[in-house]
């Protein structure tokens, strides 16, 4: 269930022909099903509607949510009816395939009624204790759990609820709508509020696209992300009167207006107590418990896998708990190690005999994978990973799988990158334990370069503007191709930018804090949430249990970083799960994608038409110092790759979005243009050849 909307108009009228588009529009994202449940707050009559992809036996099916059945008499009351309030539900079926998942779902009352996409995994616990309070149940849904839950706690049914979610609930008896999203944001939740009316849906697109009116941008936004490097660090998007609900954060929409508010935030003063063996054990029997109920399905579940620590941690956790091998996704190339992470897949392939899906791309197709991806993204993006990860949803949607576990979120709460050890120095200086300090200096060094080491560490004391001469001189080439205008523009707008949270005990800690809830990782939900929506597929992300979340943020730092080992409490907990030779990686690839070959390559005229012909992306960029910049970036002398995929995204989100906004967008390809594709057991061949009877380049 993964495509929600809807509007509220305490006094105009919900226009039905919108919340139709808007079902449209959101097809990927539920195609087995779709309905409409449209509201008159005087009297509270409701109209629950069909659409073209609405199975017959919903229709036929004895449900107080049926389409055609409802409180009023006949769908002919609709021109009686003031519709007050609308909801509307594209299904992607995980729990009780029946039509008894049909959405809008009501309570048997029929004065709640709720639009839901996502997963509570703890349903079955809900439900159980729901029912010894008397509650009954008469489906396998988690969304029935959802409406007794709300009915018996209110409110405060969301923190008793462990999962990823976004919703919005009609109340009859209050005349509101409530709506909310889930503690990290892993499921996104757009709105809109015009003139005392409120419009939501699960992408931006899907608000963008269903007006009559054009889209206009948002130029902060814009600001942020081509001069500063940031994106979906606050609700405003990048559409000018469009935002996003915060994650843990929850809204009423009422006749006396709009009132929004926290529910949930990461408690600073949590301290774990035991030993670090008693935390390793810890770690593991959450992260076992975590992977456990993400794998509550009616359908077939399998993962992502790239080799690294975090996916290989799934993956084998994962088939532990289902007691027989499931299906692994991987994306490698073959231009390189520095993109190929097949020999650490193969360990955890002959480990746990996972059935093994590897796709090859060789960026034929990077063109056409990249509109799409701009298509679906509805916004711009930040790097070039997003193409593997597509290509990765695009294989599992080939083998016919629609729930994927993923590794998303270990790296954030866990200290997996290489930036966070520059942080840890910092705090051994500020804490005056200088010989940690020396003997750590080196080995960080080692590793991230002795003259960033130092500039990343020194950076707090450093003046200003020194620190931002060096990054214009040497870094991403942002300032240098502003123009005059946008630039003065950009280093105003820096001072608004969000600062780290200082209540945690660490700088470590803050920066994991920050990068966790703002920084980094909300763009990457969405990235991934789009990605896999086009090709219909829900991921679920174990590392992001907030019960495992909490628990690692109460541990002391040496559990994340000891010397330059990553991850160090992951690494105690699982080392009899992960095969060694991953588990002894030292190295961090993410998604590692080849584009500066291919855009340097086959593709450089494609790159200096699209960046260099007039357009709107002129508006924003200087084209003279753009020229420089990318002749610079072709020619290899300058490393400015995560720049110009940024660029890129700009002029083609422009393009498609604000210059021609009444695209249709297409569905995801199914079929697999110019890459190698190999199914199950082929990485245990002893090379790396297509396998029989699979496409081949």
């Amino acid at each position: 269930m993964c495509g929600i909307a809807g509007a509220y108009d305490p006094v105009g009228r919900v226009p039905l022909g919108r919340l139709q588009r808007m079902s449209e529009l959101m097809r990927h994202r539920g195609p087995e099903d779709e309905g409409i449940a449209l509201f008159d707050a005087r009297n509270s009559r409701s109209l629950i509607l069909g659409g073209p992809d609405t199975p017959e036996a919903v229709y036929a099916a004895d449900l107080g949510y049926t389409p055609g059945r409802g409180r009023s008499d006949s769908p002919g009351l609709l021109l009686g009816m003031a519709v007050h309030a609308g909801l509307v539900h594209r299904r992607l079926s995980f729990l009780d395939l029946s039509p008894a998942g049909h959405g809008p779902m009501s309570d048997p009352t029929g004065e709640l009624w709720i639009t839901y996409n996502g997963e509570v995994y703890n349903y079955l616990e809900l439900r159980a204790e729901l029912q010894a309070l008397g509650d009954e149940f008469h489906t396998g849904t988690d969304t029935e759990v959802i409406l007794a839950a709300y009915r018996r706690w209110g409110r405060d049914c969301l923190r008793r609820m462990n999962g990823m979610f976004a919703f919005a609930l009609w109340d009859a008896r209050r005349r509101e709508m409530f709506c909310a999203r889930d503690r990290f944001g892993v499921k996104p939740f757009y709105y809109q509020w015009e003139d005392g009316a409120f419009t939501f849906a699960s992408d931006p697109r899907t608000l963008v696209l269903s007006r009559a009116r054009p889209p206009a941008v948002h130029a902060e936004a814009v600001l942020d992300f081509i001069a500063l490097d940031w994106v979906d660090h606050q609700p405003p998007t990048f559409f000018a009167g469009l935002r996003q609900l915060p994650a843990a954060h929850c809204l009423v929409v009422g006749e006396s207006g709009m009132a929004l508010s926290e529910w949930w935030r990461l408690d600073p003063s949590r301290r774990a107590a035991g030993t670090p063996e008693d935390w390793a054990h810890e770690f593991a029997d959450r992260f076992t418990d975590a992977v456990k109920i993400r794998l509550r399905a009616d359908v077939e579940v399998g993962s992502c896998l790239s080799g690294g620590l975090d996916s290989s941690a799934v993956v084998t956790t994962a088939t532990n708990e289902l007691g027989q091998p499931m299906h692994a996704f991987t994306c490698a190339y073959d231009e390189g190690p520095a993109f190929d992470e097949r020999p650490h897949v193969r360990a955890v392939v002959d480990a746990t005999g996972v059935r093994s899906h590897l796709v090859v791309p060789d960026g034929a197709d990077f063109w056409t994978a990249f509109d799409a991806i701009t298509d679906f993204q509805g916004e711009p993006t930040a790097g070039a990973g997003l193409y593997s990860q597509w290509k990765v949803m695009e294989l599992a949607h080939h083998a016919g799988l629609k729930a994927l576990l993923d590794g998303q979120g270990g790296d954030e709460t866990l200290a997996g990158y290489g930036r966070y050890l520059p942080t840890r120095l910092r705090d051994l200086l500020r804490a005056g334990r200088l010989l940690e300090f020396a003997r750590l200096f080196g080995p960080v060094s080692d590793r991230l370069g002795a003259s960033t080491t130092l500039a990343l560490t020194f950076e707090p004391w450093l003046p200003a503007a020194l620190v931002g001469g060096l990054r214009r001189r040497f870094g991403q080439a942002k300032d240098r191709v502003l123009s005059p205008m946008v630039r003065a523009a950009a280093r105003a707008r820096a001072a608004a930018l969000p600062k780290p949270p200082s209540a945690f005990d660490t700088g470590l800690l803050n920066h994991l804090a920050f990068d966790t809830l703002t920084r980094m990782l909300p763009s990457l939900l969405r990235y991934e949430d789009r990605n896999s929506m086009a090709f219909s597929i829900e991921t679920r992300l174990p590392f992001l249990d907030y019960r495992l979340v909490e628990f690692a943020f109460s541990l002391p730092d040496t559990q994340r970083l000891d010397g330059t080992t990553t991850k160090v409490v992951l690494r105690r907990a699982l080392a009899d799960r992960i095969p060694p030779a991953v588990l002894e990686r030292r190295d961090k690839m993410g998604f590692e994608t080849p584009a500066d070959l291919w855009l340097r390559g086959r593709h450089a005229a494609e790159v200096r038409r699209r960046l260099l012909e007039p357009g709107p992306l002129h508006e924003w960029l200087d084209p003279v110092a753009l020229e420089n910049e990318l002749d610079d970036y072709l020619e290899a002398r300058r490393a400015t790759g995560p720049q110009v995929w940024r660029w890129l995204s700009l002029e083609s989100w422009l393009r498609r979005y604000v210059v021609n906004p009444s695209f249709t967008a297409r569905p995801a390809p199914a079929s697999f243009p110019a890459q190698r594709l190999s199914t199950f057991d082929d990485l245990r061949a002893p090379d790396w050849e297509t396998a029989p009877g699979a496409a081949s380049r």
